[in-house]
């Protein structure tokens, strides 16, 4: 079985945090797995904008999880922004910093966030043997305004995919630095289960919104379409996909350095490489 969950937010409620490549990444994605991969357009699910709230998003992940076995192929790529976001104990002391995506309808409270924690919990679903790959073109830092603001950035047709954040909010995150608090990140979710994780960038940077050629794409996304396109690179194992995509970014003058993470077994594999598996009774 196949199956697709393609998550992409440019028209975030907040002015400041319109992004505008996200769709094109899912929809270029939805294109290559049907073209490439031999994914039907029925076993592809698209969510944008308005529509790709916490609750839409949550009820899709059942669904892409659903009966899966081993030898299926899964994709989740979500291709919008990221934050960080300061737990509190009983007592109402700050006690933990969490990554988070953000639904369109995302607003700093726990119900309309999807935490690193919330991922660990669906994912732990996954049995082994599936094929199953997630790509997080998203920032997962908290301290990026700075990139946001730069005239250098802006004038490359770039954007940080990192939430702006509000006063109070930032106050409890620098807080939670402060005490230096081990960070819970969504790098640490992959580990020890049945997945291969591809993220925009390491922890502590940003992922670029930005203009290639015509169009607006998040920059990891770009180059790992851009290389899955070839024959080298659908034939690569993911940790060297993930090294050429580095060296792309490299020269193309960007910062990030995309991450893979998760399954040693699945590092060692193709894009969504074909399996033989017995065929289901």
């Amino acid at each position: 079985m196949d199956r697709a969950l393609l998550v992409g937010i440019n028209e975030y409620p907040d002015p400041r945090a319109v992004l505008n490549g996200c769709i094109n990444d899912i929809t270029d994605m939805a294109t290559f797995l049907v073209d490439n991969c031999q994914f039907k357009k029925s076993d592809i699910r698209l969510l944008v904008d308005k529509r790709a709230t916490t609750a839409a998003i949550l009820e899709r992940l059942t669904w892409l999880l659903n009966g899966i076995r081993k030898g299926d192929r899964i994709v989740f790529h979500y291709s919008g922004h990221g934050a960080q976001m300061a737990t509190r104990n009983p007592e109402g002391e700050v006690d933990g910093l969490d990554e988070v995506i953000c639904p369109v309808d995302f607003d700093w409270t726990d119900k309309h966030a999807i935490r690193d924690k919330d991922f660990r919990r669906i994912f732990s679903a996954i049995p082994q043997g599936v094929n199953f790959v997630w790509i997080s073109d998203s920032c997962h830092s908290g301290d990026l305004s700075r990139f946001m603001e730069s005239p250098e950035i802006q004038k490359q047709h770039r954007k940080s995919k990192s939430y702006p954040r509000p006063a109070d909010i930032a106050w409890r995150v620098e807080t939670a630095r402060e005490k230096q608090l081990e960070r819970a990140t969504i790098k640490g979710v992959s580990e020890d289960l049945h997945l291969a994780l591809i993220t925009g960038c390491k922890s502590n940077q940003v992922s670029s919104d930005a203009f290639f050629g015509d169009r607006y794409n998040g920059a990891m996304t770009y180059f790992l379409l851009q290389l899955l396109g070839t024959e080298d690179g659908q034939a690569m194992p993911l940790k060297n996909l993930v090294s050429t995509i580095n060296k792309s970014l490299a020269k193309a003058q960007f910062s990030q350095e995309p991450q893979l993470e998760g399954s040693p077994v699945l590092a060692k594999q193709s894009f969504l490489e074909l399996q033989a598996v017995p065929e289901r009774n």
